[in-house]
């Protein structure tokens, strides 16, 4: 059986969340897939089992029926989306995939990228694994901030990033714009397009939607 260890909050195991969602399927339903959630607040990515497993004590992880173990979102992703429903998120063909990867790098580097750093360099939790450098944080806000415009102006007449499907790279845009919230940068406040792209993805992606259904009540 396959292991998929995550947490459902962090932008990085997220994406894989929903790049499932967006094909259909729902992580807890996969019959070849066991879900094994990681429970940051207690700091169980930094027990010696799972430290055994995945020395980065990052999430997500797949381990697959082989005792390959992949601990990267994007490589974690890319199998999934090989593996997993008919439609690629990661492009159709060859100039597709590569547009993907493009505007997802963007969106991954100048914007989620910057707003994890400063994040990591201003929360309390973060400290025990960051030296934190408090100057970090409002220069790497604002460079997150300043990217914004490129994908507002991106979005001008278009529902996707690529296409007109829902791609990786929307995914990754989606999910920096919903974490800059924790840094009280509003998704909605940086344009038309932008925000109603955010509102769109987040009526399917939220974190609230794609939480762990609660076990259902037996009759004794």
């Amino acid at each position: 059986m396959k292991k998929l260890y995550i947490t459902r909050t962090a932008p990085n195991p997220r994406k894989a969340l929903i790049l499932l969602a967006s094909k259909g399927i729902d992580v807890d339903d996969m019959d070849d897939i066991d879900v094994i959630d990681i429970d940051f607040a207690a700091n169980e990515q930094m027990s010696e089992a799972f430290t055994q497993m995945n020395p980065m004590q990052t999430v997500p992880v797949l381990t697959l029926d082989d005792g390959t173990m992949l601990n990267d979102s994007q490589a974690v992703c890319e199998y999934l989306d090989r593996v997993y429903g008919e439609r690629s998120v990661m492009g159709n063909d060859v100039v597709q995939r590569a547009q993907v990867c493009s505007m997802r790098r963007i969106a991954e580097f100048e914007i989620l990228y910057n707003l994890m750093l400063a994040f990591q360099h201003s929360h309390p939790l973060k400290a025990q694994r960051v030296d934190q450098v408090p100057e970090f944080v409002a220069p790497s806000i604002a460079r997150a901030v300043k990217a914004l415009a490129y994908f507002e102006a991106s979005l001008e007449g278009h529902e996707y990033l690529v296409g007109d499907q829902l791609s990786f790279a929307d995914i990754v845009l989606y999910l920096g714009l919903d974490f800059g919230k924790a840094l009280k940068v509003d998704p909605k406040a940086h344009g038309a397009n932008l925000a109603r792209f955010y509102e769109k993805m987040h009526e399917r992606f939220s974190i609230k939607k794609l939480a762990k259904a609660e076990p259902k009540a037996t009759n004794e």
